[in-house]
């Protein structure tokens, strides 16, 4: 049975004390974040927003914020029983959403959530692009699965069709913010090449997106995550593995839509980015060492 909405404690409340080990490990993994539902409230309380892959984990989380921010929540997802619950609990709460089921990996799934959302709405005020799959597993057991074609569509053209579809409804002022990870930048790393490389892809895609409809007042934010345990994380990492919660990375994505941001990342993404580029050699000696060694979560 899902965990309820309610019981999640969003606000501006005091917590329950971690231990300073769980802290540290915060203060190091997260992003920038915003916790202030007042702020929230105040930019979007009465906005349209589209969240996908609303029906768990981050995208859930994101819904609930802004439903109980006063946000109208377009829930968009494969499953409708998740979405009913989602939407059911923010509007006991007060709050407006709408469940729109679509699987982003079928065009033409993706067409009639596009045509549906201009036939109920004259205008989007953000859309938070948070579907997505992810896989580790080997190149050679990869490709007799077929996991490059299927991550491609769902983290990547299927995405990308469903913005280019809403492009219309978009107005200045408008808010497109990519939920990535820090996979997606450099260095890439060993059996997550399906994963890695579909994020990557749909990652610049959105930039250059972003370079192009900047000059109408839209604005595209990226925002890059670390691990982040969920439903889909949990079978590829250990349990001890230091990660966020879905509430805390959504308060990252929250963070994207309240500050005037582009990139929203680990303060630490930037060095990462910038070893890689500088050391390759020693990334893909070291990778060869996890590659040879570390099976831990590995899809069979």
């Amino acid at each position: 049975m899902t965990r309820p909405l309610v019981d999640l404690g969003v606000g501006c409340g005091r917590r329950r004390a971690k231990p300073a080990c769980v802290m540290l490990g915060r203060l190091l993994l997260s992003p920038p974040a915003c916790r202030d539902i007042g702020r929230v409230r105040a930019r979007w309380g009465g906005r349209t927003v589209l969240v996908t892959g609303a029906s768990a984990g981050i995208g859930r989380e994101v819904a609930w914020l802004l439903g109980l921010a006063g946000a109208r929540v377009l829930l968009l997802a494969r499953s409708k029983a998740e979405l009913q619950q989602v939407a059911h609990q923010i509007r006991a709460h007060g709050g407006e959403a709408e469940v729109l089921v679509a699987d982003l990996s079928k065009p033409d799934q993706v067409e009639a959530a596009i045509n549906d959302i201009k036939a109920n709405h004259a205008r989007l005020d953000a859309v938070v692009s948070n579907a997505g799959r992810s896989i580790r597993r080997s190149a050679f057991k990869a490709a007799e699965k077929r996991d490059l074609e299927r991550s491609l569509a769902v983290n990547f053209t299927g995405p990308a069709a469903l913005l280019l579809g809403l492009l219309p409804l978009c107005r200045p002022g408008t808010v497109l913010v990519n939920v990535s990870t820090v996979s997606a930048r450099p260095p890439a790393g060993p059996r997550w090449g399906a994963y890695q490389g579909s994020k990557a892809g749909f990652d610049v895609w959105f930039q250059a997106l972003g370079a192009e409809i900047q000059v109408s007042g839209v604005r595209c934010a990226s925002v890059y995550l670390p691990l982040t345990r969920t439903r889909m994380s949990a079978p590829t990492y250990h349990p001890s593995t230091p990660a966020l919660s879905a509430r805390e990375a959504a308060e990252s994505v929250v963070y994207a839509l309240v500050r005037p941001v582009t990139r929203v990342a680990p303060w630490w993404l930037g060095w990462q980015e910038l070893a890689a580029l500088a050391f390759p050699g020693l990334f893909r000696r070291l990778f060869g060492l996890v590659a040879r060694w570390d099976k831990y979560g590995e899809k069979t």
